[in-house]
């Protein structure tokens, strides 16, 4: 099978910025998402935490700014897979330990490896589905387990709620160890979590929707730390809500499929 060579002047001439836009975005992300590593060397959590958030938001905009510009690419994909393995897995297992597992000697740091082998076999899974394409009733409606960016955030739920309250039990090494072992489970696991990708807002709607963003967004201005709290808070309901909902889905596509046969 011959291979096809492409010379150098024609390689530069078939890239385009529309191209580079959102791959450079997703590096920022990754600078970003790993930047909380300097933060929690010196202890400063919270800009730690700030660091996940801006990582959360650039992941989220890379894809569609790619989709809107018609410059998805099999190479964009798996630069943001390894952006958010690095800036979602790693920085916040560092971060943790750093900020309380490592009173757990051994068993901190193999909490914090756990955590981030959860990560790295969700992204893989995620990826696997992509390329391979595979599809369930509940495809579109759910992620399958808690998403990348979700998880650090729940990883790193200690840490705002000590923000939020300066309480001391909240730098507890054995409530961060339980925590960091239920997220990595959560992030490998099949249950249907919460997915906007595909969500419709009617028209009538706009009006109040923008209100509450603009609402939330204002309380996490003012209030950051517990208006943060009360977010990831809703979020864990969200992951009972989902389940409960995907069950429905499933029993009704079970029924459809018996009738039909």
């Amino acid at each position: 099978m011959r291979r096809k060579h492409i010379n150098k002047k024609e390689l530069l001439n078939k890239i385009s910025i529309n191209k580079l836009i959102p791959n450079i975005i997703t590096l920022s992300s990754l600078f970003v998402g790993l930047t909380q590593i300097k933060f929690a060397l010196v202890g400063k959590w919270e800009f730690a935490v700030v660091t996940v958030l801006i990582s959360a938001i650039l992941d989220a905009s890379d894809g569609r700014l790619a989709r809107l510009l018609n410059s998805c690419s099999r190479f964009g994909a798996e630069l943001d897979s390894i952006a958010d393995f690095a800036a979602f897995g790693i920085g916040p297992a560092i971060t943790l330990y750093l900020y309380s597992l490592s009173n757990l000697n051994r068993i901190g740091w193999i909490s914090s490896v756990f955590f981030i082998i959860c990560m790295g076999l969700r992204l893989a899974r995620f990826n696997t589905h992509d390329i391979e394409n595979i599809k369930t009733p509940l495809s579109g409606q759910f992620f399958t387990g808690v998403p990348a960016p979700a998880g650090a955030l729940l990883a790193e739920f200690p840490i705002i709620l000590y923000n939020a309250f300066e309480i001391d039990v909240f730098k507890n090494p054995y409530l961060c160890l339980i925590n960091v072992i239920i997220v990595g489970l959560l992030c490998i696991s099949t249950l249907p979590t919460l997915s906007i990708k595909k969500a419709h807002i009617k028209r009538e709607q706009y009006n109040t929707f923008f209100l509450l963003i603009i609402i939330s967004v204002s309380m996490i201005f003012i209030f950051t730390w517990k208006a943060l709290s009360i977010l990831i808070v809703m979020y864990i309901i969200s992951i009972f809500t989902c389940y409960k909902k995907a069950k429905l889905i499933l029993k009704n596509v079970n029924t459809n499929d018996v009738t039909q046969y």
